[in-house]
This record gives C-alpha cells, sequence and structure tokens, in this order.
C-alpha cells in the first residue's frame, strides 16, 4: 500500500498555470498536517522526489514543476529565482496556507528555496517569510558555487563579473546535462538508454529515475522527443543562480540571521553531475562556508552523486531525517 495519495493540480501564476503535485499522507492523523515543499533542480520536475515521500509517510508533500519544465514548460518567462520563488509560493498558498512549511530544494531548487526563505514583498515581511517557510534543507545546491572556466583558465573569483559569460557558466557546471536539451529521441525507450549510459547511472535506473525521466519528455510534431526544459529557460536560471540580485539578497538576508541560519541544513554529495570527484561543492569550499556560518548544518552524504543523493537508500535517508529534523522543529515553534 502507497503512504501517500498523489495527485496532479494547476496553480494560477503570472503568465498562466503552474502543474503541482501534491502527496498526501493516508496515515495522516486528526489536526496539522506537517507539509514540505520539495523543489526540482534546473532540468529536472517534481517526480524526482518520489523516493524522498516514501521515506516521509506521515508528511504532505507540494512539488510543483518550475516553470519552463515538464507540465509547466509552456509557461513564459521572466525566469530567474525571484519568478521561481513567487511560482513556488502560490503552490504554498494553494495547500498549506498556514504553515509553517520547511523548503526542501535540489540543485537549482536549493537556490529558489532560499530565495523564498529570505525575500518579502509589499504584502509579506521578512519575519513573516521566517514564520511561513522553515529550512531551507539544501540538497546539493542552494549555497553560492563555485566556477571554473571551462576552457581551463583560473577559475572565477568574482561570481558578481559583469564579463562573466552565460554560455561559459552553463558549459562549467551543467555540462551534459545542457547539452541534452537540444537532443531529439525517436523513443522514449531511447532516452532512457541515454541515461542509462550516463555516468551517474551506472547502477542502472529505479523506478523514481525512470518515472521522473519518462514524464520529462515532450512529444514533437514529428513524433520524435525532446526533453521538456526551454533552453531559454536555463540559461536565464543559470545566470541568475551566480549573478541575480534576488538570490544574493535573500542568502544575506537568512544567513546573517543567527536563528535563521541554525535552520539552514546543507546536505552535499561526493560525486558531481558526471560522477567525479570532487562533488559540485568541493570539501574545501564546504569547510569555508561553515567556517563563515558556523550555525549551518552540514552533512557529508559519502557514496553519492549530484543525482543519485535523492535515488539510493544513502541519500534517501540522510535527506530524509534532515527533512524530519527541520518538521520536528517547526512543530515544537509551532507549540511555543
Amino acid at each position: 500500500m502507497s503512504s501517500h495519495d498523489y495527485n496532479r493540480y494547476r496553480v494560477d501564476v503570472d503568465g498562466g498555470q503552474l502543474s503541482v503535485g501534491v502527496w498526501e499522507p493516508v496515515a495522516a492523523g486528526p489536526g496539522h498536517v506537517p507539509t514540505v515543499c520539495v523543489i526540482h533542480g534546473i532540468t529536472s520536475n517534481h517526480l524526482f522526489f518520489a523516493g524522498l515521500v516514501s521515506a516521509l509517510p506521515e508528511v504532505r508533500v507540494i512539488g510543483p514543476d518550475l516553470r519552463g519544465r515538464a507540465d509547466s514548460r509552456t509557461l513564459p518567462g521572466p525566469f530567474g529565482m525571484a519568478a521561481h520563488a513567487r511560482d513556488v509560493r502560490a503552490a504554498i498558498d494553494a495547500f498549506a496556507p498556514e504553515g509553517p512549511v520547511v523548503l526542501v530544494g535540489h540543485s537549482m531548487g536549493g537556490f529558489v528555496a532560499m530565495t523564498l526563505a529570505g525575500m518579502s514583498d509589499e504584502d509579506d515581511t521578512g519575519a513573516e517569510a521566517a514564520r511561513r517557510f522553515r529550512g531551507p534543507v539544501l540538497i546539493d545546491g542552494g549555497l553560492p558555487l563555485p566556477v571554473g572556466q571551462p576552457t581551463g583558465g583560473d577559475p572565477v573569483d568574482d561570481l558578481n563579473d559583469d564579463d562573466l559569460d552565460t554560455d561559459d557558466l552553463i558549459a562549467a557546471v551543467l555540462g551534459p546535462a545542457a547539452e541534452r536539451l537540444s537532443m531529439s529521441f525517436a523513443t522514449v525507450e531511447e532516452y532512457l538508454a541515454f541515461f542509462a549510459a550516463h555516468p551517474a547511472f551506472v547502477d542502472g535506473l529505479d523506478t523514481v529515475a525512470t518515472e521522473s525521466f519518462v514524464y520529462d519528455l515532450a512529444a514533437k510534431d514529428d513524433h520524435s522527443f525532446q526533453p521538456s526544459t526551454s533552453v531559454e529557460a536555463m540559461q536565464s536560471d543559470s545566470a541568475d543562480m551566480y549573478t541575480g540580485s534576488a538570490y544574493a539578497d535573500a542568502l544575506a538576508t537568512v544567513m546573517g540571521d543567527k536563528d535563521r541560519q541554525g535552520e539552514v541544513v546543507f546536505l552535499f554529495a561526493e560525486r558531481d553531475l558526471v560522477a567525479a570527484e570532487p562533488g559540485l561543492y568541493p570539501p574545501e569550499l564546504v569547510e569555508d562556508y561553515a567556517k563563515q556560518w558556523p550555525r549551518l548544518s552540514v552533512i557529508d552524504v559519502q557514496g553519492t552523486n549530484h543525482y543519485d543523493i535523492l535515488l539510493t537508500e544513502t541519500g534517501i535517508d540522510a535527506c530524509a531525517d534532515a527533512v524530519v529534523g527541520r518538521l520536528g522543529a517547526a512543530a515544537d515553534s509551532a507549540v511555543d
């Protein structure tokens, strides 16, 4: 028997409707249902979190498809962390308006989660955001990334450098993930074979990965298939992660507050997007962040790469423990 009932909905946002998957716990008791909002990576979709959902049997999980991806692929720009944060907030308002909601972001989703946690507008003070959104739990994302020049030059030290080229940023960090978006596949099986040969999935594709990848495909007029993420969305979002002000301001807001800094959990994988070492966040960089933000909780998830941190038992257990820890803190705060 499944631990959750799953349905997909549409929520009004700027420019159209956002597709949102919601897992309602079957075993939920009376009263407040603890709620998590999961936010996926730059070329992914909400189904990539299905393994984590199964490890949270009494928790409601809200999972939007970010605009320009999967079932939200027809939503237009502008893209960027602030736009995604507003969309995610609309999803949360629709399904958990009372809060508190623990934000969980994987890869780029961590940047969106941090932006939402730290942003405010005319309808929402920073204090209100702190009450409604807990965490965030950042899974191999959400903290500033090191960026090396793909041409072999010195690493980029200043991510606010106006001379940074978007294509260089994408090539340096996303690599094959970006190349995949321009490819066409004759069949669904051909697309799955592409991932089966990917170094990050050498142990095979489990049910969660397979269903997420199949869901990702969009049919073309010639009956072939193409990954659903729009190139425009990926390019805009990739640049905004490094040079956009909304994320930078939110990071300063959250990490500059000792209490809120203490709510942030950062899990990082041993290996990167192609299962090479070091990971997306080299250990020495993580050590620097731990010194810079001493109340940040850091979890080194050994034996995982950027993708299977959400697919393997080791990765899922670590992520679920982090989420449950934040849910417990949120519940204690609500009682107080």
